[in-house]
């Protein structure tokens, strides 16, 4: 197991409380009936975005600004290692779903950053990612 100080032993509580919460709202929700068709219509909502996270390139762009804040396209390009037209079509989806957007930005062609809902599903999978590291061991 991984030791932590400082502020990621902050992080690590912090996820630890989250997940409790989790299970405290999946116990809600097993007492709850709710009717098939809310629940496809929920499913129906979330697809684009789990589709889109879920794709290949997408969580590095994603981490990659998270982490950054703002980057140019060769930027992203070079430290993912990604071809031109695939960033560019990757990039084009996360605008369409709102998660990224391009800024201009002084002495450069413009710049990638997180839009406020893509640092929110960031945030989301953050547990996620902070799980696979900690278990990679």
């Amino acid at each position: 197991m991984v030791r932590a100080e400082g502020p990621a032993r902050e992080v690590l509580e912090l996820v630890k409380r989250c997940l409790s919460e989790l299970e405290s709202i999946d116990e809600s929700l097993q007492k709850e009936d709710i009717d098939l068709n809310e629940v496809k219509k929920r499913i129906e909502e979330i697809r684009p975005f789990v589709s889109a996270v879920s794709a290949k390139w997408i969580p590095e762009i994603l981490y990659a600004l998270a982490l950054k804040r703002e980057m140019s396209f060769n930027e992203l390009k070079n430290t993912l290692g990604i071809s031109s037209r695939v960033l560019s079509d990757k990039l084009k989806e996360l605008r369409e779903l709102g998660l990224v957007e391009k800024v201009e930005v002084e002495g450069k062609r413009g710049a990638y950053v997180l839009t406020e809902k893509g640092k929110k599903v960031v945030y989301a999978l953050t547990p996620f990612l902070i799980a696979v590291y900690i278990n990679k061991e």
